[in-house]
């Protein structure tokens, strides 16, 4: 009884975040563009009843009644322990503390989207000088681990330090950056030109519908709209949201940006029934809910394969552009390797240096207090430094990402990992199933989507994350794997030795 209750308890706080999520979904989709001051009071006022609800003595009591349950199932000991993280970190933090992070990370977002409309870093100061001073305090009142930003990375990658991830970033970088070099002595680099010609945008958006149907996407408890960033809400089990961003002049933008969220949607989708609905239906953490979005949208989306089966399709949604087209230079075109401004739009190699210039930005903004003033002069010197190239103007620089303008920092390193997971989830799942890529080139997916339901997307956050790794493939994460698949990908790719 004290555990059902409990269930009970927790189930009504996951109704409040699935109205919340709603709420901000509305917010960067339909909402009519004055509305977003009432709207912020209206999430404020959510996620205050949220945190009344995790930090009151009724979760208190529920949580001690739960030592003395027995005969406890694999389920009821996570969802314990996932209540039990929960309750700890928000009992750190005042309520007060949260309603104004709820409230500034709202009208933060909307300020962001006409500042980087308008190019217009200045305008949106105020609101990141307060998101960032707000954010140093929730981290202080967390104390979990030795700097305030091992705090925030906790809330995304539990169990993770700074330390930790800068040592793997590192070697990451210098792996990274000995790739770039070789490529670069490529005579035959792929040209992308063509995916800059104009591409209507009704048709782009049917030609992804279409892929997402086809692939596993279930209309029925889902959709898929625009957003200038694409991004996924979890409404319930049946309600998932994804959007993305088309661009009628950059064909990749829209198609790979819904594939991500896709990656994000399908695992959101495909729970086991057990979970559905409660705190444990979320990514084992969010490095391996990123493993699911960037395989879909680069080891299988951006995969010879994939386009194998998808490029007759295209072409013919685009026979004025495509229709003598060659698909074997489409597929090179898609993965150019070339330093870009904009991370998502950026190739699957140097995108991982664009991550680490957000991760060593947040260490200085968290830790060192950073200048907001000075942060697009610091963003403008990292890109010089790890991708040799300066942004003309703050909109393709440090005005890219929604992150920062809703409060979420220490997220970015969950990129990394989740390409690190995705390669050795992938890559496992090639040896159990040697054929899913030739199935693939015949449009089936059944195996692939077993393969992954069976052994990721059900078990929610029943597993931590370094328990699920070594369940799915047999060891702990190991970053060669990401990097074995990139050397043999573009050394094909590029006819260059890597």
């Amino acid at each position: 009884m004290p555990l059902t209750k409990l269930k009970e308890h927790f189930n009504e706080i996951n109704k409040l975040k699935n109205i919340r999520a709603l709420l901000n979904w509305d917010q960067q989709t339909y909402m009519p563009i004055e509305s977003n001051r009432i709207r912020s009071e209206q999430i404020a006022l959510i996620q205050g009843l949220i945190h009344e609800k995790l930090i009151s003595n009724k979760t208190k009591r529920l949580l001690e009644h739960s030592n003395k349950v027995n005969n406890l199932t694999l389920v009821d000991l996570a969802f314990i322990r996932e209540a039990r993280r929960e309750y700890k970190i928000a009992i750190k933090v005042p309520n007060r503390l949260m309603r104004r992070m709820a409230k500034a990370a709202s009208l933060g977002q909307q300020a962001w989207e006409k500042s980087k409309i308008n190019n217009d870093f200045h305008a949106f100061k105020p609101y990141l000088k307060k998101i960032m001073e707000i954010k140093r305090e929730h981290a202080k009142k967390l104390n979990i681990g030795p700097s305030l930003y091992d705090s925030l990375i906790e809330l995304y990658e539990p169990g993770t330090s700074s330390n930790w991830l800068t040592n793997i970033f590192n070697k990451l970088k210098m792996d990274i950056l000995e790739i770039l070099h070789k490529l670069k002595s490529s005579t035959e680099p792929p040209d992308e030109s063509i995916l800059r010609k104009y591409y209507p945008l009704h048709k782009q958006i049917n030609f992804i519908s279409e892929v997402l149907q086809k692939i596993g996407f279930d209309y029925k408890i889902g959709r898929l709209d625009k957003s200038m960033h694409p991004f996924t809400s979890n409404i319930s089990s049946m309600d998932t949201r994804i959007t993305t961003n088309l661009k009628d002049n950059y064909l990749p933008s829209g198609i790979f940006g819904a594939l991500h969220e896709f990656g994000h949607a399908i695992y959101d989708m495909n729970f086991m029934r057990e979970i559905k609905d409660t705190i444990l239906a979320d990514g084992s953490s969010f490095g391996f809910h990123e493993s699911q979005s960037q395989m879909w949208e680069y080891i299988i989306g951006h995969g010879k394969f994939f386009w194998d089966y998808w490029y007759p399709t295209l072409k013919n949604y685009f026979p004025k552009n495509l229709a003598e087209y060659p698909e074997e230079q489409f597929y090179r075109s898609i993965n150019r390797v070339r330093p870009s401004l904009i991370r998502v739009d950026a190739d699957e190699i140097t995108f991982n240096l664009h991550i680490i210039l957000r991760f060593e930005i947040e260490k200085k903004i968290i830790n060192d207090n950073y200048p907001v003033s000075e942060l697009p002069e610091l963003w403008n010197e990292k890109m010089e430094e790890l991708l040799g190239i300066i942004p003309p103007n703050d909109s393709k620089g440090i005005l890219q990402d929604v992150h920062w303008s809703e409060g979420i920092f220490g997220y970015f390193p969950s990129y990394i990992l989740g390409n690190l997971y995705a390669a050795q989830i992938y890559l496992n799942g090639l040896k159990k199933n040697p054929q899913i890529n030739d199935e693939i080139k015949q449009g089936q997916f059944a195996n692939l989507s077993s393969y992954l339901k069976d052994n990721v997307y059900r078990y929610g956050k029943i597993y931590r994350s370094e328990d699920l790794i070594t369940k799915i493939t047999g060891e702990s994460l190991n970053p060669a794997y990401f990097i074995k698949y990139l050397r043999d990908k573009y050394s094909q790719i590029y006819n260059v030795k890597l």
